[in-house]
């Protein structure tokens, strides 16, 4: 018989939010992903949300590589159109 008492573990609120913020704010969900993840290795945690923090690294991780690059070729875009711009001018 079950006890009332006796339930699941709780997930660690910063693990969930490092997920979904990762696919909002990749940096964010990166660290809180971090936060998360440190706060579960603690040996007294009885929370669950291992694989949540997890993801968050990951995609928050391959978020913040993809926002870079596409931040680096829009600002070489941006300057390139500008020195075409001059040379015209």
């Amino acid at each position: 018989m079950v006890s009332a008492t006796s339930s699941a573990p709780r997930t660690n609120t910063l693990a969930l939010v490092g997920f979904i913020a990762a696919f909002v704010i990749p940096v964010a969900g990166l660290v809180l992903g971090i936060i998360a993840r440190r706060q579960l290795d603690a040996s007294a945690n009885v929370e669950s949300g291992r694989g949540l923090a997890r993801w968050a690294m990951i995609i928050g991780a391959l978020g913040t590589v993809f926002q870079l690059g596409f931040f680096i070729v829009w600002l070489s875009l941006f300057f390139n159109a500008l020195s075409q711009a001059s040379a015209f001018g």
